[in-house]
């Protein structure tokens, strides 16, 4: 069985990325033991007799692991190429001072094949290849309970994917060894299938007995839900309201029919008494390492403003003043893709605050009250509420889950909009404010400023996950972030314009090029462009 293996990266400008097979070897003849060390769970279980590997599902939970830490890899290099040179920037949260090969890069739009690689290579990898094994091996069935957190996993990890690269193979993974790629629409329809599935195995064990996952899940759970069936379910039905909503322009009825199927769920989705869906990190959370011993991220531009603008009360949660003294002790964030010849010259701007042990966000709670807000302006029923009232809570939750204060003054700030940004260094890169958008509802305002604040704040709350912000604002426009100010993509993305997803890379190619090929044609009229929309993306 083929699983990827890592090699440590000692100079991001000449990674070298796994080559990657789209599904496992057929012949599985020695299942039980192919996969390598996870964090001391795995063991050689030809050693181990199969009558105490069965006992609390241990020969099945032993595969969990894995497929939960890569959602997000913890493996700090494995990060950087997976999301942070990527999706964190795109976002609007975060900013390299680093001239990686020579300013010429993800960051200026000049795409680097051996880090966009990770982007596919981390899930399915370490997600989806497990997965089969569990069909495999038939655990699927003999521990329905346990292979309803692999499904939720699988979702979570392949849905990202998608959100990146568009189609991939999914629903028929595995089938083959030249699996056929699904289309977008197909990939979300397949998604909503799995959650389904994932939901009800746990809703039954989880009702049958609430303590069973005490012993088959608890000691295996690197979430921070304790091996808690019921959070997972909300955890899973919160995605699956994410995934509904992500779909809301293109499939309206559709989008509803999952969104209030989510929220009506016996167990709901996430409130203001749970806490964030999030990892918690095997020994430094990667975003740690890459900021304070590499020294290659700091604050991004757009955060900094907008939250400057509002006097919010959770930017110096989320950021250190600047070092630099030519900023004078202030929170200031770099703008995304602009010249930048010596790393020391913005080294010494914001970095984000994060500690060793800070858990690796996925999910938080604020984002079920931001999205059961959209869910009523667009006429849902979201189980009672108003769109102001979601909208409030959602601020109140990410308040509470940050620890700021000043909730009450905050909400009905009707004045505060996003600064202007300047560049001490270079003032080529100054800018206009990005939004006269304020804080304070107004059940008075247009569809598009309600929407506006909403995905604003929701924004604001999810940081620094940048693969949802990235997401969320080719989806809607919201908020308004910076152009790159250094175009490097040979006019593949006009000037002014914003990446929209990432052609396919040798992983897809070496796997099968005729499947890529078939899938650009059919998606994408031919045309394997960065600047081209998503089935979903029809802003």
């Amino acid at each position: 069985m083929f699983i990827s293996k890592y090699k440590k990266m000692k100079n991001l400008k000449n990674k070298v990325s796994a080559k990657l097979a789209f599904a496992l070897i057929v012949v599985l003849s020695m299942a039980t033991s192919c996969r390598k060390d996870m964090a001391g769970l795995n063991q050689d279980q030809k050693a181990v007799p199969r009558a105490m590997l069965a006992i609390d599902g241990n020969e099945a939970s032993v595969l969990l692991p894995g497929m939960m830490t890569n959602i997000i890899a913890q493996t700090d290099w494995v990060y950087q190429l997976q999301q942070n040179l990527g999706q964190d920037v795109y976002g609007g949260y975060l900013m390299s001072p680093t001239p990686f090969i020579g300013n010429v890069n993800n960051l200026t739009y000049s795409l680097v094949d051996g880090w966009v690689n990770y982007m596919w290579d981390v899930p399915q990898g370490n997600i989806l290849n497990t997965w089969l094994q569990w069909k495999l091996l038939g655990y699927d069935t003999k521990y329905p309970d346990l292979y309803g957190i692999a499904l939720i996993c699988k979702v979570w990890g392949a849905s990202r994917a998608a959100d990146a690269f568009g189609p991939i193979p999914y629903s028929k993974f595995g089938s083959s060894s030249n699996v056929p790629f699904d289309t977008v629409q197909e990939e979300y329809y397949a998604f909503f299938n799995d959650l389904d599935q994932a939901i009800a195995l746990l809703t039954a064990a989880e009702d049958k007995d609430p303590n069973a996952d005490q012993f088959r899940f608890k000691k295996v759970d690197k979430s921070g839900y304790g091996g808690d069936y019921a959070k997972w379910i909300k955890a899973a039905n919160t995605l699956k309201l994410r995934l509904a909503v992500r779909i809301s322009l293109i499939d309206p009825t559709k989008a509803k029919t999952e969104a209030e199927a989510a929220v009506s769920q016996k167990y709901g989705v996430l409130e203001a008494s749970d806490v964030a869906f999030s990892m918690v990190p095997a020994s430094a959370n990667p975003l740690y390492t890459i900021t304070n011993a590499w020294g290659d991220i700091r604050l991004g531009a757009p955060i900094g403003t907008i939250l400057s603008g509002y006097n919010d009360p959770r930017l110096p949660l989320y950021a250190n003043p600047a070092t630099d003294p030519a900023l004078g002790g202030q929170i200031l964030g770099i703008r995304q893709g602009i010249k930048i010849d010596a790393k020391d010259t913005y080294e010494g701007f914001s970095t984000m605050k994060v500690s060793l042990t800070t858990p690796i966000k996925i999910m938080g709670v604020a984002e079920s009250f931001f999205l059961r807000a959209e869910g009523v302006l667009r006429g849902w029923n979201m189980g009672g509420g108003t769109a102001q009232t979601f909208y409030e809570n959602g601020i109140k939750a990410s308040f509470a889950e940050t620890g700021a204060s000043g909730v009450d003054n905050y909400i009905v700030d009707a004045t505060s909009t996003p600064a202007a940004y300047a560049d001490p260094k270079n003032a080529a890169n100054n800018a206009a404010p990005l939004s006269g958008i304020t804080i304070k509802w107004n059940e008075a305002d247009a569809f598009n400023t309600k929407l506006e604040r909403i995905i604003t704040q929701k924004w604001i709350a999810g940081f620094p996950e940048g693969c949802e912000a990235w997401a969320e604002f080719r989806r809607t426009g919201f908020p308004n972030l910076y152009p790159v100010v250094v175009n490097n993509s040979g006019g593949s993305i006009p000037a002014g314009g914003f990446i929209k997803r990432f052609p396919y890379t040798t992983s897809f190619t070496n796997a099968s090029k005729a499947q890529v090929d078939a899938a650009v044609a059919k998606s994408f009229g031919g045309n394997d462009s960065p600047y081209i929309n998503l089935w979903w993306e029809t802003n």
